[in-house]
């Protein structure tokens, strides 16, 4: 019996129901499947490639760096403005490294002071040391005799790994041939840029690194005590590895580095140390340095005023408006117009590695310190700004020399 074609299409649809169903539901249960495939894909971490930035220069090689330091210091006592001062001090140091340290162990290394440019201005008089000069150029200033001591000083020391010192064994020699017999006048000035914590400054092969493998966007922090313009500071450093660079030829890790400045707490320090917190080496003999003064009966505030290097003690020439007799300050108090509270300086800057040769190979640092001080009715207040900046320009065999 034939079926009425109006009977067959109902039927038929009725048929397929069941199998488009079916097949919709294939396909939502597909769909989902692939979404959370997608999610867990977008969800799951990128591979992180770390990298070893670890002081490693070889035995035998000697570095020949040169630091440069810019110091602009503006000082104000009630509405008097002062001259503003201006020091430049250029600085040749070779570095040998001794022998080849075993896995894990201190890198030991000497440095040698081959060269030495101080140039001092206060207001419109200023004056110029160069140890290039002629010897006899030496009579023209009782300054320029003294510093030429400095030449050829040596000091031993030893580096670990992440950059931070193991010892400067030979810091004391060092200090006593370059400051034997110098005339009082010129004590405060190599007293400062000589100290223990302005030293370490000057030794930046491998200043600054994390000490353990890094990948890009890694930082580490570094807290420790230091010699300010204002006096002693804590300074807690934040290093940021930011990826890979060029600089003349070599391929250099950048690390960026920020600094943040706080009054120094004695006993913050030591807590800091015994949790294990890292200085880069100037902890001990930062603390041994200002135990020193007290010993030798300075005050706090000649201690601070030691930390100038424009030598802020009284009688030398060009050193603070006034003699630097100013009276001992009250409680000293951070400026916040540009510092956070209870800061007294801030810092950035910039390093640049090279993990072939294991030294930082660059260093360039811009600080900028600021403090308040009330004393006898009146408000002394100082600023310095500190350009640092540091490069190696010759790396070559110990026995060329």
């Amino acid at each position: 019996m034939k079926i009425p074609n109006k009977t067959f299409f109902p039927i038929a649809a009725a048929l397929c129901l069941p199998f488009t169903a079916c097949k919709k539901s294939d396909d939502a249960a597909a769909g989902a499947t692939d979404d959370a495939a997608v999610a867990q894909k977008a969800e799951a971490p990128e591979p992180r490639e770390e990298f070893e930035l670890t002081a490693k220069a070889p035995a035998g090689k000697r570095v020949d760096l040169q630091v440069r330091k810019e110091m602009i210091i503006d000082n104000q006592i009630g509405d008097a403005k002062q001259p503003t001062q201006t020091i430049n001090l250029t600085l040749d140091l070779a570095h040998s490294v001794k022998a080849a340290a075993g896995e894990g162990a201190s890198l030991p290394a000497e440095v040698e002071l081959s060269g030495l440019i101080f140039e001092m201005k206060t207001g419109d008089e200023g004056w110029t040391f160069d140890s290039a000069q002629p010897t006899s150029d030496d009579v023209k200033k009782r300054e320029f005799k003294d510093l030429r001591k400095s030449i050829g000083g040596k000091m031993a020391y030893a580096l670990k790994a992440d950059g931070s010192l193991d010892n400067m064994n030979g810091y004391q020699d060092f200090v006593k041939s370059v400051t034997r017999g110098v005339s009082k006048s010129s004590r405060g000035m190599l007293g400062s840029f000589y100290s223990q914590p302005e030293m370490t400054k000057m030794l930046p092969l491998s200043m600054g690194l994390p000490g353990k493998p890094v990948a890009e966007g890694d930082s580490w922090n570094r807290k420790g005590p230091e010699m300010s313009p204002v006096g002693p500071v804590d300074g807690d450093k934040t290093f940021t590895f930011k990826g890979w660079s060029e600089l003349e030829g070599r391929k250099v890790a950048v690390i960026g580095t920020s600094t943040v400045y706080k009054k120094h707490q004695p006993q913050a320090a030591k807590a800091a140390a015994s949790q294990g917190d890292r200085s880069e080496g100037g902890d001990p003999g930062m603390e041994e340095g200002m135990d020193e003064g007290r010993d030798e009966g300075m005050s706090e505030d000649e201690m601070s005023r030691a930390a100038d290097m424009g030598g802020a003690e009284p009688g030398m020439e060009g050193g603070e408006p006034g003699g630097g007799a100013a009276a001992a300050p009250a409680k000293p108090e951070a400026d916040e117009s540009e510092l956070g509270p209870g800061e007294l300086g801030k810092a950035s800057g910039t390093i640049y590695f090279d993990p072939e040769l294991g030294v930082v190979v660059e260093v360039s640092d811009k600080q900028m310190f600021r403090l308040s001080q009330s004393a006898g009715g009146r408000t002394y207040t100082r600023q310095v700004e500190i350009n640092l900046a540091s490069k190696v320009r010759k790396l070559e065999d110990a026995a060329a020399q």
